[in-house]
């Protein structure tokens, strides 16, 4: 009897062993789900591992870990798929829209979370009959309470995971993939989501602020402007900034402005969700000259080209109004990392656009680059007008028979303007031009333009 009952204990811990080992495998195996939540497609994963950890995945740029929680396994979220029509809807919806939305994504979250641990539930509780089978085990019995161990099982992995998960950890993120070279991106956004409330604040002075001043540019209108047959603004380094839209919009009704030069950085990733921005181009109903920026991308170029008043400089010149223009695209705008070329290639560029434009007889009225490095080595007379951005800083400067102008940051460089301690100023310059009895056009005055403090 004695041998009986050694022998009865040792197949019940047998398969008790197998019972956990069937519910880890089929957790392991089967967990991968996709759930939607508003204009996202996710898969989550769980998978026995250690150290235990949350890993985002986000293709094709890498995935970010953090050690979340105490029990030895990883939960995986995968980013699959992005509605961006859905999300562009979100992200310029009114504030009062994007509250509710909020609180709809809360609730989704709520319930993801609750069907996922359920499913776990489940594939644990066949995991554990699967064991049982496999052991020549057939009574139903068996199978109620490895089914009934299976669900406190992962009722316990739950809600130990619930109770010891550290959201501060994601303060201590390791990289992997492209996403390493540049860390300080997430750091921006989590700083973002702990300033969101006092950045509404301050967007509201702002827009309050900016309205006073354009009312006030507004009463100036043309009075006291130079004789001129044509004025060109300069916008540059924009970066996704809504309001540099209203504050040159209102530049272009207030004074007779016949075309814009943009000399780039219009977002900050470059992303299909930031170049819908561009959209605000259309609103300002005059011709839109472009060259892209480091921050820019091949995304942002195939928006603008579908706006129908946007033209794109990029190693071509073009006639506009009686101008002859020309330029280029910034290095790195085929790429999606913001990262500046290389000191060496910046010169490579510039040595190359004076000699190749020094060999020409004829030249164009204004070339417009991005990098401030490059414009500022285009010997000086190669050409009357060189504008360019990059700096964040008005400049306009003459040198032997040529203008070099930098039109600051027309989006007062967008979200880091608010975290800098001092707000950049909105910046722009309007230049203007005569043309001689043979038509050739003559640079006779630039305006630099900048509304300080408005943060």
């Amino acid at each position: 009897m004695q041998q009986t009952a050694m022998a009865g204990g040792r197949s019940g811990h047998l398969a008790a062993l197998f019972v956990l080992v069937g519910i880890g495998l089929f957790i392991n195996l089967f967990s991968a789900t996709d759930y939607s939540v508003s204009s996202l497609l996710l898969n989550i994963e769980v998978k026995t591992a250690y150290p235990p950890q949350t890993r985002i995945i986000l293709p094709p740029v890498g995935e970010i870990r953090a050690n979340t929680h105490w029990l030895p396994w990883r939960l995986s979220v995968t980013l699959k798929n992005v509605d961006l029509a859905l999300l562009r809807r979100v992200v310029f919806s009114a504030p009062h829209a994007r509250e509710a939305l909020v609180g709809d994504i809360q609730g989704s979250m709520h319930r993801l979370l609750l069907y996922f641990t359920l499913k776990l539930m489940g594939l644990g509780a066949a995991g554990a009959a699967f064991a049982l089978w496999f052991l020549g085990i057939r009574s139903p019995r068996s199978f109620l309470w490895g089914a009934a161990a299976a669900l406190i099982v992962v009722l316990i992995m739950a809600a130990g995971t619930y109770l010891t998960y550290d959201l501060n950890a994601f303060e201590r993120l390791e990289y992997e993939g492209i996403i390493e070279a540049a860390p300080w991106v997430l750091n921006t956004a989590w700083e973002a989501f702990d300033r969101v409330e006092e950045l509404g604040e301050r967007i509201q002075v702002l827009a309050g602020n900016l309205y006073s001043a354009l009312n006030r540019l507004e009463t100036l209108g043309p009075i006291g402007l130079v004789e001129s047959d044509l004025v060109v603004l300069h916008v540059s380094d924009i970066h996704n900034n809504p309001v540099a839209y209203d504050f040159a919009k209102q530049v272009i009704e207030s004074f007779p402005v016949d075309f814009v030069m943009d000399t780039g950085d219009l977002t900050d990733w470059g992303t299909a969700l930031e170049a819908e921005i561009t959209r605000r181009i259309g609103e300002l109903a005059v011709p839109y000259l472009f060259t892209s920026g480091n921050h820019d991308s091949p995304e942002v170029i195939q928006r603008l080209n579908k706006s129908p008043n946007v033209i794109i400089i990029d190693n071509e010149e073009k006639d506009l109004l009686g101008l002859r223009i020309a330029g280029m695209g910034d290095l790195v705008a085929d790429r999606f990392a913001p990262k500046p070329a290389p000191l060496d290639e910046l010169k490579a560029v510039a040595e190359q656009i004076n000699r190749e434009w020094s060999q020409k007889e004829t030249r164009p009225d204004i070339f417009m680059i991005h990098n401030h490095r490059i414009a500022r080595a285009i010997e000086p007379g190669l050409f009357p007008t060189v504008v360019y951005g990059h700096t964040h800083v008005l400049e306009i400067e003459e040198i032997n028979g040529t203008v070099y102008i930098n039109a600051g940051t027309t989006g007062a460089a967008g979200i880091r303007g608010f975290q800098s301690k001092e707000p950049l100023p909105y910046s722009l310059a309007l230049l203007y031009f005569v043309f001689d009895e043979a038509g050739r056009p003559a640079l006779t005055a630039v305006d630099g333009v900048h509304v300080a403090g408005l943060g």
